[in-house]
């Protein structure tokens, strides 16, 4: 059986009697940030397959391997929902998780939030800095950055956040739940020079250190 839509393509008949016996005795926990099913308008090769390089002539042959995949599935686990959410989920791995190791799809930044404790340290804290690649109107659509600043309001936390670049928004701050945001860029480069890691580093040290200061600075000044 070949590799992608052209493997599921081809698929007859699936066995399950070479698996092993202990997955029966695992628990699975999936980050899954996407709500789409399988098949259909919003399934993966609709939304996700132009994004790889499909044509769209490709894209209704491609849904109609995933939807004899998912009938193939039903054979042996009556219970498969090619329609729940996030099935659709990196070309479909979302459904074969939830079919083929019994998998739970959960929010990957509540996931993040729940693995480091986060809330935990929080309590003790004055400051929470997060930040990501891009902050833009999909940060706050889900992602760990502003989840944990949403945790960190709860405790009313002051939230920075630092980015690769920023969207040029004033609503931004009040969308993901940061009180300052600060692009690390300080002059213009082009986005591979950007991405380097030596000149990534040395970008966010130099920004870091200028926000630093002013912290100081105020704190110094309240206490005088």
């Amino acid at each position: 059986v070949p590799l992608g839509a052209e493997g599921l393509g081809r698929l007859e008949r699936i066995k399950t009697k070479n698996a092993l016996a202990e997955l029966r005795e695992c628990t699975f926990s999936i980050a899954c940030d996407v709500t789409n099913p399988l098949c259909g308008e919003s399934g993966c090769s609709a939304v996700f397959a132009p994004q790889k390089g499909a044509a769209a002539e490709d894209i209704p042959i491609m849904d109609s391997y995933l939807n004899s995949f998912a009938e193939l599935t039903k054979t042996i686990f009556p219970g498969a929902d090619p329609c729940y959410p996030g099935a659709g989920a990196a070309g479909g791995m979302g459904f074969a998780f939830m079919s083929y190791l019994g998998g739970s799809l959960e929010r990957g930044a509540e996931m993040i939030l729940r693995e480091t404790s986060l809330e935990k340290y929080l309590r003790g804290a004055d400051i929470f800095i997060t930040g990501e690649g891009r902050i833009d109107s999909q940060t706050a659509m889900g992602k760990a950055p502003s989840a944990a600043a949403a945790l960190a309001g709860r405790y009313c936390r002051t939230v920075l956040a630092f980015g690769g670049s920023a969207e040029r928004s004033g609503a931004l701050c009040d969308l993901c739940g940061f009180d300052a945001v600060f692009p690390i860029q300080g002059e213009v480069i082009s986005l591979g020079q950007a991405m380097q890691k030596d000149i990534a580093r040395k970008n966010l040290t130099d920004t870091a250190e200028q926000v630093m200061r002013l912290i100081k600075n105020m704190g110094a000044q309240k206490l005088s």
